[in-house]
């Protein structure tokens, strides 16, 4: 496998460095789903593996036939009606036309679940997206339980906003239930370290950066782990343009300016005559410099 394959930015589960952070969420997460207690939120900044980690347990759970897990990807429903029946169609429940017989066909499912002793789990990604009906829906669903266990776990993962709105007063009911929250931080200069030989392991390939690379990398990334990979991809590639077995700090360096660039840069049709030319021309001139 190539190097270049080893900082793909794409939710390859296979690349997911669990650090001891996100092994306490799986562990929470974990927690609730096998003790049936209901509601669990993971929280945590742009960047920072909560998709990947909401992908790693649906997994888990959707493999196991002792459990019917389903996956909101992005919850952009505008009603609490067309939100509960895009839960309804993720388990494969019938909907209705009115939202209290579709409310029925939601709960007999469940009660179906437990008696065929199932645990069902539903998975929400983007959760900050969710609009005030929508968290009253989820308290409502969360409500269907027999004497003994919840007959639905929810778990619910998003950006800092989703704390901001749970904490609004007209939430309170549904903080109650929460039964866990974990907390996703950034990684310290050990784990970002530790990703990367993770990552070169998983390809197969030896880890090509030097100490003070791996250095510039986490203070350039801040420890945000997409933002690192994706100055490492840069940086790879620099490295390979000049024909680098091992990739010192300079060409991070190098990474980092060209992409702090490009960041800023306008769209290519509204840019003058001659500015792509002078990018390039640029960035040879700083490659000629390494």
């Amino acid at each position: 496998m190539a190097l270049e394959s080893a900082f793909s930015i794409s939710p390859n589960p296979r690349f997911f460095y669990i650090t001891p952070n996100i092994q306490a969420a799986i562990a929470k997460t974990n927690y609730v789903i096998r003790t049936n207690q209901g509601l669990t939120t993971i929280i945590g900044d742009v960047g920072l593996g909560k998709t990947s980690l909401l992908r790693l347990l649906y997994n888990e759970y959707d493999d196991k036939p002792e459990f019917n897990a389903a996956f909101i990807v992005n919850p952009k429903q505008t009603s609490e009606t067309a939100f509960l029946k895009a839960i309804c169609t993720e388990f494969g429940v019938p909907t209705r036309r009115s939202q209290r017989e579709t409310e029925y066909e939601l709960r007999n499912f469940l009660i179906e679940q437990a008696q065929a002793e199932r645990t069902v789990v539903l998975f929400i990604d983007e959760a900050q997206q969710l609009r005030g009906p929508m968290f009253e829906q989820i308290r409502q669903i969360l409500n269907y339980e027999t004497d003994d266990r919840k007959l639905l776990n929810v778990i619910m993962a998003g950006q800092i906003e989703l704390r901001y709105k749970l904490a609004d007063k007209s939430k309170r009911a549904l903080v109650s239930r929460i039964a866990v929250t974990s907390n996703l931080d950034a990684l310290t200069l050990g784990d970002t370290l530790g990703m990367i030989n993770f990552r070169c392991h998983v390809a197969n390939v030896e880890n090509p950066f030097e100490p003070g690379a791996v250095e510039a990398i986490y203070n350039y990334s801040k420890g945000i782990p997409r933002e690192a990979i994706k100055l490492c991809a840069m940086a790879v590639q620099y490295g390979l343009l000049n024909n680098l077995k091992v990739i010192p700090r300079e060409i991070v360096d190098l990474a980092q300016t060209d992409m702090a660039y490009l960041s800023e840069m306008p769209v290519e049709k509204t840019m003058p005559n001659g500015t792509m030319k002078q990018t390039r021309e640029l960035t040879n001139e700083r490659r000629a410099k390494v």
